[in-house]
């Protein structure tokens, strides 16, 4: 639909086309360049910031305004611990990613991060998207209304954010690339200084943004052959408490309940909210070897206690991650799965304490909405 509507959108560059399909990425790469011949993107003459904001409503309609910094952020040194992250990469992701990275020598998108101000040293820089009109306005295909300003680089920023660590909230695979590119660059021309590959792009996002949501992506699955509901739920009685509940209300259910909570629900049609018990000791229910930031998650205690403990699923189980609710809920309605658990979303403050602890959340725990838009910025690195 994107590539429909204009042959000037970046998804036709992100996600190329090309036959043979290996020359996909030498034309990417010679569309962007065309784009810049064209006058479709022009280079800025100046070393500049830009400011985004982002409106969008959640599933229960309500309005929120996220804001971001994009700027190009130098790529830790081996042994730095300035940028953390909390999901595993996959080699084939990445090799994927450079290949486009070594034909258009830039960054495509930003990598989304997270960083600390509670003293608001950046309040007065950030506060310039109120003095005038954004230089962009675009609603993207999602539903989010987004406004871009360009505005001159301040040495306020660059200070601040040299005493920050920052966090990856999304684009592990972008970093690993970036990474992989800069090294691969250093070693074919051995500079003697910095290059634009030792930088990365990157959208900065505040922990205490209110519009910083964190959704969970929720799991769809068949269970084992030999599995019957009533014994799966007595196998859990000594470490969860367990209600019925009616299918309709159990994200509600599960949102507003305290501490630890998953929802179930059948295709039979029975739902149930599961709530870990206060007293239980997770070192002891979950047979892992992860330490207490990764034990602290809601997804955790489903994949290590619930999924492999109590129903005997594999680790590598194969699951379907949704992050709509309605979508997930209809997979098991019409049958295409058995069954689905309800996730609350995890917060910040944990995503924080696994990247800090050097622990790998289970794949897909966090859905960030919106996206950070990908083709309003650019990073050359040539």
């Amino acid at each position: 639909s994107l590539a429909a509507k204009s042959p000037n959108n970046i998804v036709h560059v992100i996600l190329p086309q090309a036959d043979p399909p290996e020359q996909r990425y030498l034309k990417a790469a010679e569309r962007f360049n065309r784009w810049i011949e064209e006058g479709a993107l022009a280079q800025d003459q100046e070393e500049s910031y830009y400011l985004l904001e982002q409106r969008f409503f959640d599933s229960s309609r309500r309005e929120h305004v996220r804001k971001a910094l994009f700027a190009a952020v130098k790529i830790p040194e081996p042994g730095e611990q300035t940028v953390l992250g909390h999901e595993r990469t996959f080699r084939h992701k990445i090799e994927d990613r450079l290949e486009l990275t070594r034909a258009t020598r830039s960054n495509m998108g930003g990598i989304f991060v997270m960083y600390f101000d509670r003293e608001h040293a950046l309040r007065k820089f950030l506060r310039q998207t109120d003095a005038r009109p954004a230089d962009l306005r675009a609603e993207t295909i999602d539903g989010v209304m987004l406004k871009l300003w360009r505005v001159p680089a301040d040495p306020v920023v660059a200070e601040f954010f040299s005493e920050q660590t920052l966090y990856i909230a999304d684009g592990h695979h972008r970093f690993a690339t970036a990474v992989a590119y800069r090294d691969e660059m250093r070693a074919k021309e051995q500079p003697d200084g910095l290059r634009p590959y030792d930088y990365v792009l990157m959208g900065l996002v505040n922990f205490d943004d209110p519009g910083l949501l964190v959704y969970p992506a929720h799991r769809a699955l068949d269970p084992p052959e030999s599995f019957a509901l009533d014994d799966f739920l007595n196998s859990m009685s000594d470490w969860l408490t367990i209600r019925e509940r009616q299918p309709d209300r159990l994200e509600r259910q599960v949102n507003e309940a305290e501490g630890c909570a998953l929802g179930l629900v059948t295709h039979s049609g029975a739902a149930h909210l599961f709530t870990l018990r206060a007293d239980v000791d997770r070192k002891e229910f979950l047979p892992t070897s992860h330490g207490d930031a990764w034990q602290s998650l809601d997804v955790a205690v489903l994949h290590a206690g619930v999924l492999e403990r109590c129903m005997g699923l594999e680790a590598n189980a194969e699951l379907v991650y949704e992050p709509d609710t309605d979508a997930t809920l209809r997979l098991v309605r019409d049958g295409e799965k058995e069954m689905a658990f309800i996730l609350k979303g995890a917060t910040p403050d944990q995503i924080k304490a696994c990247a800090d602890a050097g622990e790998f959340m289970p794949q897909k725990a966090t859905y960030l909405f919106p996206k950070l838009p990908t083709g309003a910025v650019f990073h050359r690195l040539c």
